[in-house]
């Protein structure tokens, strides 16, 4: 398999702490592919996940991405 064109994450913003203060926490869910020299992607997802709420695809560093939390 070719390397991943984009890496796909979910992404949850904790609760305020006392400060007000959230985080956003990144979890990767799959990976994307342009669709063979046409418009579009195909997104594989990684098989016995539940997801909801928003992705983001973000282009693979040389090195293993670890997004701010």
């Amino acid at each position: 398999m070719r390397k991943p064109d984009y890496i796909v994450y979910i992404t949850q913003e904790s609760q305020p702490d006392p400060q007000g203060e959230t985080s956003t926490f990144w979890t990767k869910v799959g990976v994307a592919f342009t669709h063979n020299g046409k418009n579009g992607l195909n997104i594989i997802l990684t098989p016995g996940l539940a997801v909801s709420g928003k992705l983001v695809l973000l282009e693979p560093r040389d090195e293993t991405p670890s997004p701010a939390a």
